[in-house]
């Protein structure tokens, strides 16, 4: 390796971290250690980082994990230091802290910083790599990176391409990886809004003849594509087309039309407005923020069978 870094000296850093935390937090009983994964998340560079940490110790209340941020940045020499996420449950005078190791590296080194992060993953417990921002799709050295872990979480919200994004997805678990999109992620409410229509019977699947989707910008993004894509995996006899429209890329309304009506399903804000078929309410959608979308993905850890067919 190209640096005088080596895993067992942060391994030893984070025992005398721990030692430290059971010293200081003796009175109270010492500290509870929890992790339940590793969880590796990129960063565009040191400032980023900074970001990255504090959502990784919100997340990690929920799921506790050895907590690895890599942040890119060229020319930097490489360096890493080790760090503890601590909090007190309700009612509780015991601490309860997670692990994390912060590494500074030329995007050129990551080759050197993949080898250091696979002695640093947790044995026996479940690795996430979460590889924040556009630039992952297109600058190959993140490449290294992906082998390190057992599922890969993508962000394609700010891509330009949106098709060539799904085919590198796709290529990824044609090659064997675990994938995941958090735009996928953010249509979670869209989906069971739509699913309790037809569960309450304002529509039926035998009755739609079309799904009209409309999307902000010349082209449609990612979440447009993989509505459309999980309207036809769900409705195949009916006739799904993207319309394009002025404005913020994304996805802005649904119309499913039975030829005795049309039902719509159009964003407003952080709503969904339901209207037609005798139906007219507004329906809150979940927050859309990292922090959250990355709770809800970390909770599926195996195989996510409705995204795979999705992406296709």
């Amino acid at each position: 390796m190209a640096t005088a870094i080596q895993p067992e000296n942060i391994l030893h850093d984070l025992s005398e971290l721990w030692q430290q935390l059971d010293e200081q937090q003796a009175d109270s009983g010492g500290v509870l250690r929890a992790c339940a994964m590793t969880l590796v998340a990129t960063a565009r560079d040191d400032q980023d980082a900074e970001q990255v940490r504090r959502t990784l110790g919100v997340l990690m209340h929920e799921h506790p994990s050895r907590a690895v941020i890599l942040a890119g940045r060229e020319g930097v020499t490489f360096d890493a230091r080790v760090f503890a996420e601590c909090w007190k449950p309700f009612g509780s005078s015991q601490q309860i802290c997670s692990e994390g190791v912060e590494i500074l590296s030329d995007p050129g080194q990551f080759d050197d910083a993949a080898q250091l992060l696979v002695p640093l993953k947790v044995p026996d417990l479940p690795s996430v790599l979460w590889c924040r921002g556009s630039s992952v799709f297109h600058l190959r050295y993140f490449d290294a990176l992906f082998p390190v872990a057992d599922k890969i979480i993508f962000d394609s919200s700010s891509v330009t391409g949106a098709a060539a994004a799904l085919n590198f997805l796709r290529r990824l678990r044609g090659r064997g990886f675990r994938v995941a999109d958090l735009h996928w992620t953010r249509l979670t409410g869209w989906r069971e809004i739509l699913a309790h229509l037809f569960d309450d019977e304002a529509l039926r699947a035998s009755s739609v003849k079309t799904a009209r989707l409309i999307y902000g910008g010349q082209t449609p993004s990612t979440c447009a594509l993989y509505f459309a894509s999980w309207i036809e995996a769900a409705l195949p006899d009916v006739h799904v087309s993207l319309v394009s429209e002025a404005g913020e890329p994304g996805l802005r309304s649904v119309t499913l039309s039975t030829g005795s009506c049309d039902l719509s399903l159009t964003k407003d804000g952080s709503s969904i407005l339901v209207h037609g078929c005798g139906r007219n309410y507004r329906s809150a959608l979940p927050p859309e923020d990292e922090e959250s979308l990355m709770r809800e993905e970390l909770k599926l850890l195996g195989q996510d069978l409705v995204y795979e067919r999705v992406l296709g």
